[in-house]
């Protein structure tokens, strides 16, 4: 087991020691095609003291549980508080959320409702071995997804209307330069008020280059690359500090937040917008993945988030 300079909350694991965890419940989804999904289910099947609890999400974002040694769950939406605390309140502890095989609209708003209920928990992200090439698809240097379109997450949509000055905006740069762009397109953000970050240290060290190719024709208006800050890509506390130096730069003003890079920084983002309700929002697109997007699978990823929320608390 190794721990990251980055941050005390982030270990990176063999898969193989994963029962070292003690994990009473792991939430995985069911319906992804990539290797790297099945590795942690996989490796859970003799550990007898965990709950695996599989969800299954239709187009309507209403979820089913499912799970072998239950009889039955009730089905939930993602868009019903309620419902989603009535499924989380029951879990045992400690329970682990798997960002590889989830969405982001079904793990977000977990992550919010097992904060706000005090759960011991942790998510988990398996890395792949490699991502498949695009070959035709401009502003993309992998073929990961397609555009679906740009809504709030579950739990996290704004009521009320915005300030004037809201268009301050960090985007989590991914390898998709298609989708900032589409963005931009879509959304009332400034490029002289953007405030980039760049998974840096990446996965392997050329990533971060081609997520700035990727990105570069978006990156270039109104010279928004000087501004970048930098997090490692494995890491959502380190992106977590890097939108909390941002926000520090712009006085705490209104910020978009756009979590559409890596799966840790994403998580960074939602957890930044938990802790910051009032001068944050998510911007996120929705995107279809792709099918084989990935190849493989390398080590596992443990974040220890509720630790992370108890230390924050207490200083």
């Amino acid at each position: 087991m190794i721990d990251l300079g980055s941050s005390i909350h982030t270990r990176r694991i063999e898969i193989s020691e994963i029962e070292s965890l003690n994990l009473g419940t792991f939430i995985h989804g069911i319906s992804s095609d990539e290797e790297r999904a099945n590795v942690i289910t996989d490796a859970l099947t003799e550990t007898a003291g965990t709950l695996r609890i599989g969800l299954s999400v239709d187009t309507d974002s209403f979820c089913t549980p499912f799970s072998e040694k239950l009889d039955a769950h009730e089905v939930f939406s993602l868009y019903d508080h309620a419902g989603i605390s009535g499924f989380t309140a029951s879990l045992t502890e400690c329970v682990a959320i798997d960002l590889t095989s989830l969405e982001h609209r079904v793990w977000a708003p977990l992550v919010k409702t097992l904060i706000a209920q005090n759960k011991h928990f942790v998510a988990v992200y398996a890395e792949p071995d490699d991502y498949t090439r695009a070959e035709h698809s401009l502003g993309s240097i992998y073929d990961l997804s397609t555009h679906h379109g740009i809504e709030p997450l579950p739990g996290f949509a704004k009521l009320s209307r915005r300030p004037e000055e809201s268009g301050n905006f960090a985007p989590l740069l991914g390898f998709e330069g298609a989708r900032l762009s589409h963005i931009f397109d879509q959304e009332e953000v400034e490029s002289t008020g953007t405030y980039p970050i760049l998974g840096a240290p990446g996965f392997r060290i050329e990533y971060p280059a081609l997520a700035l190719v990727a990105n570069r024709a978006t990156l270039e208006m109104d010279r928004m690359e000087d501004r970048m800050e930098f997090a490692t890509a494995s890491c959502p506390f380190s992106a977590f500090d890097a939108l909390h130096a941002i926000h520090k730069r712009i006085d705490d003003a209104y910020l978009r937040i756009a979590p559409i890079g890596t799966k840790p920084h994403a998580l960074g983002a939602v957890i930044y917008a938990i802790c910051h309700p009032g001068n944050t929002e998510l911007i996120y697109d929705h995107p279809r993945r792709s099918p084989g997007r990935s190849t493989g699978h390398r080590a596992l990823y443990v974040y220890q988030v509720s630790e992370f929320i108890l230390n924050r608390r207490n200083t």
